[in-house]
């Protein structure tokens, strides 16, 4: 499947019992003042309000039901990054359950209506055809109630999963980091100015998108830019989600250390993420015009101990370098056959 949109942003409004059935009994009063206006015997007459108005109620709920289901993609077959975040978010075992209790009751009304229709058709009076109408209308709403709790946990859920970011297919760079070490300076000069914001899940700042060529960039403020200790359950598996969307991590390193964090830090953070992921991790060397070439040197030797020997030495502020690792993106693709 395709990751050019978001899969739940079609998902339509989730109606609650009582909302969908005023609904569904306006149309069949609707219907039923139509059917009033023929000029039929008063028995006939009868029999065809009543049941116009069942199939109606039992159109709409059952239709209703059932839009939610065609509406919202099945999990199994959504991008692993999708999936994980249904995981995240909501839990996929329960969504599944819910979405099964929507199966359930618009097949039952459907089934319901076509039985108390046939049965209205067979009314000896006027009086027995709407006794039957209002016996199914209590029998649906019986149904309905049944399944509230998985109504309203459908509705929460849909809130929830129709905010996450819209990627495209495209290979995807992901900018790992501490605060303030020039992360979205490099993802601005890389890929312009129009830098989308999209939300996330687990980080108030939200999660920065950019592309140039048919490469796409994500910085995610808030998810790869502190140690794992520091995180809860929730946060570990939404980075995890990550893994499925990347292609190449960018590691940003702060040279002059003006982000707050010491080169040993922001190593032993690197470390992290390179554990953490199991694609290439590209490391650039940032803010190298505020340093000395003896510090650069430094920080090489040190990258060099951890196993990183293949570095970019950069300033996203004053553009230096970027021409250099833009095509260093291109071979990492080629070579992982990604482009």
């Amino acid at each position: 499947m395709s990751r050019e949109a978001n899969p739940f942003k079609k998902m339509p409004t989730i109606l609650m019992p009582d909302e969908l059935m005023d609904k569904a009994l306006r149309r069949g009063e609707k219907v039923a003042n139509e059917m009033r206006k023929k000029e039929l015997p008063w028995l006939l007459k009868a029999r065809v309000v009543e049941e116009n108005k069942v199939r109606t109620i039992a159109s709409v709920v059952s239709d209703n039901l059932q839009k939610v289901i065609d509406k919202t993609p099945p999990v199994r077959k959504l991008p692993k990054f999708y999936q994980e975040m249904v995981e995240v978010l909501v839990g996929i075992d329960d969504f599944k359950k819910s979405m099964g209790a929507f199966k359930w009751a618009s097949e039952l009304v459907k089934k319901l209506g076509n039985e108390y229709a046939k049965k209205i058709r067979r009314a000896r009076t006027p009086q027995q055809a709407g006794k039957l109408r209002k016996e199914f209308i209590g029998r649906v709403k019986s149904i309905l109630e049944q399944i509230h709790p998985e109504m309203a946990f459908v509705a929460v859920a849909r809130e929830k999963l129709k905010e996450l970011p819209t990627f495209k297919d495209l290979p995807t760079v992901v900018i790992a980091g501490y605060p303030n070490v020039g992360k979205s300076t490099l993802l601005k000069k890389l890929t312009g100015a129009d830098v989308e914001i999209n939300s996330y899940p687990f980080t108030t700042k939200g999660i920065n998108m950019g592309y140039f060529g048919d490469i796409q960039i994500v910085d995610t403020p808030g998810l790869l830019d502190r140690p794992l200790y520091e995180r809860n359950d929730i946060e570990l598996q939404a980075i995890l989600a990550l893994n499925y969307l990347a292609n190449l991590i960018l590691f940003v390193i702060d040279a002059s250390e003006f982000c707050g964090y010491s080169i040993d830090e922001q190593i032993n953070l690197l470390k992290e993420i390179k554990e953490l992921f199991k694609v290439p991790v590209v490391v650039a060397i940032n803010k190298i015009d505020l340093v000395d070439d003896n510090k650069v040197k430094e920080i090489e030797n040190k990258l060099k101990e951890v196993g990183v020997e293949e570095v970019v030495k950069i300033s996203a502020d004053k553009g230096i370098g970027l021409d250099e690792l833009k095509k260093l993106f291109i071979q990492k693709f080629r070579e992982h056959n990604l482009n």
